[in-house]
């Protein structure tokens, strides 16, 4: 068995989780056993799943391995299942509902985004206006955790349970200097006769671990996928399983000499003194893997898999029944991603071309992703720069975009890229490392730009919409030229994992 190791999968998703998304597809298709394994408590996620074209029988969770409901169906639940007293009045509301014994709030009762009024949790308050419980409810329709609040509306105690109402797991928290939560035990009750005490939740994370592979026979193989999270618990494994670590990132800090400089935070100690607990290190790019090489020395094998695995597009959009002059941008939204210098750039592209658009397709932070539209605004480009959020499925988005621009500086892999080539999207992109030139192939399907040649990208861009034959000949070299990161050569790759 497979176990790709992270801490969660949520409704919107980093590279991580896509590639993880995507291997677990691969893995199922060649009818090769493999789950995701996530770390945290998340009373959706079994829905979450199914966003994605996944299935419950491809993820283990932490809280519903020790619940004993990783494959639990369950019912919806409603308000009116919440067997509240009769007497109490309760409002209508999409989003919530409140709960009051005459003038007093008892409770507020808030449903799952994106659903008819299934419930995720009650809060529950005292005389004085204060929560002191939140209750809630798995999207299978069981009450699933309870929490309970202290001074300043902060939670210092959760007690999680089963379908059947019976108590599994209790973890406790003290307060830091700053008045935050900090989590100081955990304890896993009745497990397997017997209560099990544990100080952090990194130690509870590498019990499960242990407990996981100890039930599935045979050696398995662990992949840890996000460093911060999965590395520790994944090095204390025994002999049995076989440890990998997953590069979704570049070893070196952005800032830094790329090549010789130190090594990131997260994978120092993994990559040098801890180097040998691993059967190996993976990469998703042949560059990289040269350069780790060339660092860490032979005695450590380093694998090169793509973690941006495509399909061969069945039909093929040629450019003229695409939207004119429409660009788009894919992934997370941040300065370290370049979204303001792309900004500023696609201003110069806009004064050439007045009907040109430019459409980001992803998420950042809400003080990051307000500054871009202020930028925009500044910049007057709100007729043309859109901010469409994080969206899962986006093959109707690259079927009708002319070009797939990335101003980005670093990165593991760029996964968009890949998808937009593989829909005949030509892509122009800075050429850092790691990914656009293994990827890109000058003047076939796309152009690559030096890193410090800011006036090349917008007349590279203005230049090819301005001619369309180019555009329909790279559009027609990006089809045709995705084999070395399609899913077949990907699973080829894998084979050298398989066969260790």
């Amino acid at each position: 068995m497979f176990f790709f190791v992270n801490q969660y999968l949520l409704s919107s998703n980093s590279s991580i989780e896509h590639a993880e998304i995507k291997r677990l597809k691969l893995f199922k298709e060649h009818k090769t056993a493999a789950k995701l394994v996530t770390r945290d408590f998340d009373n959706i996620i079994h829905a979450t799943l199914g966003r994605f074209g996944l299935s419950d029988d491809q993820l283990v969770n932490m809280f519903d391995f020790f619940a004993g409901t990783t494959d639990y169906q369950g019912h919806n639940l409603h308000t009116k299942d919440l067997n509240l007293p009769i007497d109490y009045q309760v409002s209508s509301g999409s989003s919530s509902r409140t709960v009051k014994d005459g003038d007093r709030l008892v409770a507020e009762v808030f449903f799952i985004g994106g659903t008819y009024g299934l419930v995720d949790h009650v809060d529950y308050y005292d005389a004085a206006g204060n929560i002191n419980l939140r209750a809630k409810y798995d999207i299978r329709g069981f009450k699933a955790v309870d929490i309970f609040f202290g001074k300043n509306n902060r939670p210092y105690y959760e007690r999680y349970y089963r379908p059947d109402g019976s108590n599994y797991m209790e973890r406790y928290y003290v307060q830091s200097t700053e008045d935050t939560p900090i989590n100081s035990l955990n304890v896993l009750k009745n497990y397997q006769g017997k209560d099990r005490f544990f100080d952090d939740f990194d130690s509870l994370f590498a019990f499960f671990l242990k407990e996981l592979n100890d039930q599935i026979a045979g050696t398995n193989t662990f992949i840890a996928d996000r460093p911060a999270v999965s590395i520790k618990p994944v090095q204390q494994l025994g002999k049995r399983a076989r440890k990998f670590l997953w590069l979704p990132i570049s070893h070196i800090d952005d800032g830094q000499d790329l090549i010789n400089g130190p090594l990131n935070g997260f994978l120092n100690d993994p990559l040098t003194k801890d180097r040998s607990k691993w059967d190996g290190i993976i990469v998703m790019t042949a560059m990289q893997a040269a350069v780790l090489q060339q660092r860490l020395g032979k005695g450590t094998p380093i694998y090169m898999i793509n973690g941006s695995l495509v399909h061969q597009a069945s039909k093929r959009v040629p450019m003229e029944d695409r939207t004119p002059n429409q660009l788009i941008y894919v992934g997370r939204l941040g300065s370290d991603k370049g979204t303001d210098l792309l900004i500023k750039l696609f201003a110069k592209v806009h004064q050439a071309i007045r009907d040109s658009k430019l459409t980001f397709y992803g998420y950042g932070s809400n003080e990051d992703t307000k500054n871009y539209q202020d930028l925009v605004k500044k910049l007057k480009l709100e007729k043309a720069v859109t901010f469409a959020g994080y969206q899962p499925k986006l093959d109707d988005v690259y079927n009708q975009a002319q070009l797939f621009v990335d101003p980005g500086r670093l990165d593991g892999q760029p996964l968009a890229m890949a998808e937009a080539l593989a829909h005949g999207v030509p892509v122009i992109s800075f050429n850092y490392l790691y990914g656009p030139s293994e990827f890109v192939k000058d003047g076939v399907n796309g152009q690559l730009i030096r890193l410090d040649n800011m006036d090349k990208m917008p007349a590279t861009i203005i230049d090819l919409l301005k001619s369309p034959a180019k555009l329909q000949q790279l559009s027609t070299g990006a089809y045709e030229n995705c084999q070395a990161f399609d899913a077949d050569h990907t699973w080829v790759q894998w084979q050298a994992i398989m066969n260790k």
